[in-house]
């Protein structure tokens, strides 16, 4: 079983905001062909597909749980993505802010939450809500901050 080591930053480099990758982690048996060097790796280069349209949320509560969204998570939200049947949307209604699925049923659409207790809201022409863009990433963290007291 080899170790893994991490790549430390050097006092002298400064830090661009970009992660240096030593290596890819396999998550099953390792390939035996991984021995490379990937390069430098952003977050801003995955998770935003369009700078000018995106921004940051953070979640709260639990009623996306079962789609993967947990209380105090970061929503990537892009706007300029048109939101479809079964996207996870930022909408306001009545002008409350929330996280909810779109769903259309022939000409009527629904905001479902993944909680159950949660009724599904009907829109209608009478409804006042936007939608302020689509869900496209969620960072989740695992453990709290080590360093932090």
């Amino acid at each position: 079983m080899r170790s893994i080591e991490a790549q430390k930053n050097s006092p002298e480099k400064p830090r661009s905001g970009k992660l240096d990758l030593a290596r890819k982690m396999e998550t099953g048996f390792p390939s035996p062909a991984s021995d490379h060097l990937e390069k430098a790796l952003s977050l801003e280069d995955l998770v935003v597909f369009r700078p000018s349209s995106t921004f940051y949320v953070r979640a709260e509560g639990k009623a996306m749980e079962k789609s993967g969204i947990h209380h105090r998570d970061i929503l990537i939200v892009d706007r300029s993505i048109s939101a479809k049947h079964g996207c996870i949307i930022i909408t306001s209604i009545d002008q409350e802010p929330c996280v909810r699925r779109l769903i259309r049923q022939g000409s009527r659409i629904f905001l479902v939450s993944d909680d159950t207790h949660l009724k599904p809201i009907a829109v209608n022409h009478e409804t006042d809500w936007t939608i302020w863009g689509v869900v496209t990433h969620v960072i989740h963290r695992f453990i709290t901050n080590p360093t932090s007291k």
